[in-house]
């Protein structure tokens, strides 16, 4: 994962009271709101007896161990030993491991990377997303799945148009084959692709035009149509699954209601047709299930998948910079030109 970014963790509705347990970035954590209302994060593991917090209660502000009763506050402090009684020394060590977390585009966002010099959240950078997107979802509609695939091969799928008649003939144009003119350009974080899937030269048969823009670590917004967008947002579970969350913007049908549920059948569509059914068992197939350097051999056409992962390495060196300041978690998921452990892949579209 790249290091100082935010990364999409959960759908905010689904975080309430009762604490919510989940695993991202190869952890596993719970949520809960407390008293108060705000959001906490925490690894999903009491450290007296490695009980998942997530089986426990909120009290307060505070957080239960199911097992003995333990308490541990918003920052992690452990606030009570029912077993010792009241008057109780809490030991050293006795903390659970706290993550910084947002809200913001009715998503959860986990901070991974430093922790602010403040303590304070506000001052961490803003979560990333795409200012043309209505700020308000009165015509959208998202959902959320698991992906049997790493989270790197997740994004990469999102510059594909290639694919589209073959896997999804009943959808594309089977004759529509020939990817041509494609450009993939690079600004800071963000990439912008423009493509047009067609007809060889001198067939008959309809074309499409295909738009997509990436912002780093794990974001895609892609324009089906003029009138129907789609977010899409990869966080990593683990090595082999990602979490994938996509929100459909619907501008075909602005009528209180019936917009919101034409995006709401759009999502079924992609996720339980187009996903499941068409999509889920080819990319099961796929060898090797994470990255490894020089097993995919691109083409022109996957120029956009180029720009992700020359993007993707750049940023990662840019963490070797500050890579002492990173917390044992974040520095054991980094590779092996960054802090020692595994390689990249180096890719490059050609032709």
């Amino acid at each position: 994962m790249i290091p100082n970014k935010w990364y999409p963790i959960e759908e905010s509705s689904v975080v309430r009271r009762r604490p919510h347990g989940l695993q991202r970035m190869g952890l596993r954590l719970v949520l809960f709101r407390g008293q108060d209302g705000r959001l906490r994060c925490m690894r999903d593991r009491c450290p007296h007896r490695g009980v998942a917090l997530s089986r426990g209660r909120v009290r307060g502000d505070e957080i239960e161990c199911p097992y003995h009763g333990f308490r541990f506050d918003g920052d992690g402090r452990c606030t009570r030993m029912p077993c010792e009684g009241h008057d109780a020394h809490i030991p050293h060590g006795l903390e659970v491991d706290v993550f910084p977390v947002r809200e913001a585009h009715g998503l959860v966002w986990l901070w991974w990377g430093a922790a602010p010099a403040t303590g304070n959240v506000d001052a961490l950078p803003p979560v990333p997303w795409f200012p043309e997107l209505p700020t308000h979802t009165r015509y959208a509609a998202g959902s959320s799945m698991e992906w049997p695939t790493h989270y790197v091969r997740a994004i990469e799928s999102n510059f594909d148009l290639h694919h589209g008649p073959f896997v999804h003939g009943n959808i594309f144009s089977r004759k529509a084959t020939r990817v041509d003119p494609i450009e993939a350009t690079v600004e800071g974080e963000r990439i912008h692709l423009q493509a047009v899937l067609r007809p060889d030269d001198g067939e008959p048969g309809r074309s499409f035009g295909f738009r997509a823009q990436f912002v780093a670590p794990s974001l895609t917004l892609l324009h089906l149509t003029d009138r129907l967008v789609l977010v899409v947002a990869d966080c990593p579970i683990d090595e082999t699954t990602t979490w994938r969350y996509a929100r459909y913007y619907n501008e075909i049908v602005k009528i209180p209601g019936l917009g919101k549920l034409l995006a709401w059948l759009v999502v079924r569509f992609e996720w339980d047709y187009v996903q499941r059914r068409q999509d889920l068992p080819i990319v099961r197939t796929m060898t090797p299930r994470v990255p490894v350097a020089g097993s995919d051999k691109l083409v022109r056409a996957d120029v956009g998948t180029a720009r992700y992962l020359q993007l993707r390495r750049r940023l990662l060196a840019e963490a070797a910079a500050e890579v002492d300041d990173l917390p044992p978690h974040v520095r054991a998921t980094l590779p092996d030109d960054v802090s020692g452990r595994r390689s990249l892949p180096v890719v490059s579209a050609t032709g």
